[in-house]
């Protein structure tokens, strides 16, 4: 699932943002003219014009970090607009920065997470069961989570407000 990430007037919580979307394997590009389906545009959201170029390009199938620096009015509406699109990571200067897993454990437990078993998941990424297995259990201890049912539920319900890294 494509990164659709906004963040409110905070260029730490910003930067934090680039760093994890680049972790998850994403390419960032910069600017919103020209996307395309399968890379990350990134930029900074000020007027109107702004939030509807950077809306067109997740229209044409990109995903995007945005960082918002406009009234609240706007962010709202842009988030909104967006959310049509897929679950929005919402961050501020405020919000907590967790444990991550890395691109090779997220790409494993969003196949188990669409229903496949660890064994069709190894598979899948060319990864034997063993050491499929290890990069479960250690997304589990990333999260601090004891089983996978656990895990599942907790990205699951971390996608809801942050999409998948």
């Amino acid at each position: 699932m494509r990164p659709l990430v906004v963040i409110e007037d905070s260029p730490p919580a910003y930067a934090g943002a680039l760093a994890d979307v680049h972790a998850s394997g994403w390419t960032l590009e910069e600017g919103w003219e020209n996307a395309s389906e399968g890379e990350v545009r990134v930029g900074e959201i000020a007027s109107a014009a702004d939030a509807a170029a950077a809306l067109l390009a997740v229209v044409a199938g990109a995903g995007l970090v945005a960082h918002m620096r406009a009234e609240r009015e706007l962010v709202d509406r842009f988030c909104d607009d967006l959310r049509r699109f897929g679950p929005v990571d919402y961050r501020t200067a405020s919000t907590p920065r967790g444990p991550r897993l890395t691109s090779e454990q997220r790409r494993l437990v969003d196949l188990l997470a669409e229903g496949l078993t660890l064994g069709e998941a190894a598979r899948r990424l060319n990864l034997s069961r063993r050491t499929a297995d290890r990069r479960l259990a250690e997304a589990r201890g990333a999260l601090g989570v004891e089983t996978t049912a656990e895990l599942l539920v907790r990205t699951a319900r971390s996608s809801k407000n942050r999409p998948p890294l």
